[in-house]
Formats: structure tokens, C-alpha cells, sequence
């Protein structure tokens, strides 16, 4: 059964994580049909709901469209009736939420011009974006998410300075199992050769 989705919603938190709808769509295993129609309708199977909830790293009743009660005389009893309905789905996304959002560990190695810029350890939450920043140099941001055999998927956005402000060069993917070290290389418009090794451990 489809249910009912805020749009607007959808499209700030992906905007929010500067992602296009093409990610959006690779990283919550859909189409980009479904992304598309999601966020003009708000129209959306339970499943669907629930992985791109899973990848925003929010539970599934914030991207719900709560809709205004009309004036209805309704009896007390069931008013209180429908208020507990609601809450206990409210508490059953919560804990369902809180179920699948794990923290990943994540060993990340750049090198640039085959020169090693550092070695970083960091957490992140399962579906939510880490950072790197050197100043100067690159930011990176890795976004682990579980799948259901259990290997992760690393997806990243590279950065340079441009400027005053950082200019993306990639937007790798890779997928690799727990515990093992994944490599992307990405080469700048300046021709700068950038090495990025992560290693992701669930927690």
C-alpha cells in the first residue's frame, strides 16, 4: 500500500547532503523514476519509504505529510483512541530507526601526488555523511551504508579548493566487505592525483 510523503522534505535532506537525485537513487536501491516521482507526488510504497529514510539516516514518520483534521465532532473516547494509534507507530518508527542506524568505524588514508597527506580515523552513522577537511588540500566526505549481506557501501564526494569555496572532482563508489580496505583514485582538473583508502569496521 502507498503511502503519503512531504516532497519538500525529501528534497531538502537530499540538497542538504549536496546529493542529485541519481544518488539518492543508487544509495536507497531504487530507480530514479521512483526518486523523481517521489519528490514531485510524495507517493510512495512502504519500502521505498523506509530506504530512503534509511539513507537520510531519519526515521520514516518525518517524511510523512500529517495532514490537518477537519472540524468533526468526535467522541472523547475515540479521540484518545486515535492519539494512542499514533503514538505507538510513532514509537515503533522510532525503535525501528534506532534498529537499523548502526555506526560505522572508518580508517581513511589520502595521498595526493602519491605524497601520503594522513591517515584519519573516524565514526560515522550508517547512512550520514563523515568529513575530512584539509585545509588547503581536499575535503572528502564518506557515507557507509550496510547492505543486507552485510558488506558496505562507501560513497564519497572529493573536493578541492576553487577559490574561496571547494569544487567537487568525484563522486566515487565502491563496495567492500567489513574490515577491508577499499581504494578510489580520482584525478582533479588541475591533474592532481588524489588516492583515497578507506577501511569501514561496524560497530
Amino acid at each position: 500500500m502507498d503511502m503519503q510523503l512531504n516532497p519538500n522534505r525529501i528534497r531538502t535532506e537530499r540538497e542538504r547532503r549536496a546529493w542529485s537525485q541519481e544518488h539518492l537513487a543508487e544509495v536507497a536501491g531504487v530507480s530514479l523514476r521512483t526518486i523523481q516521482r517521489v519528490e514531485t507526488t510524495g507517493t510512495a510504497s512502504f519500502e521505498t519509504a523506509r530506504s530512503i529514510a534509511a539513507v537520510l539516516g531519519i526515521e520514516v514518520a518525518e517524511l510523512r505529510v500529517h495532514s490537518v483534521s477537519t472540524a468533526v465532532a468526535v467522541p472523547r473516547r475515540w479521540r484518545y483512541v486515535g492519539l494512542a494509534a499514533s503514538l505507538l507507530v510513532a514509537v515503533g518508527a522510532f525503535f525501528f530507526g534506532v534498529a537499523h542506524a548502526g555506526e560505522v568505524v572508518l580508517d581513511v588514508g589520502v595521498t595526493l601526488n602519491k605524497e601520503k597527506l594522513g591517515q584519519h580515523q573516524m565514526v560515522a552513522t550508517e547512512g550520514k555523511s563523515a568529513e575530512i577537511k584539509l585545509e588547503g588540500q581536499v575535503r572528502v566526505f564518506v557515507n557507509p551504508i550496510v547492505t543486507a549481506d552485510g558488506n558496505i557501501l562507501l560513497s564519497m564526494r572529493i573536493e578541492e579548493p576553487a577559490g574561496s569555496r571547494w569544487a567537487q572532482i568525484g563522486e566515487p563508489r565502491i563496495m567492500v566487505g567489513n574490515g577491508v580496505e577499499g581504494l578510489v583514485k580520482v584525478t582533479s582538473p588541475k591533474g592532481d592525483v588524489f588516492e583515497i583508502s578507506v577501511r569501514p569496521n561496524r560497530r
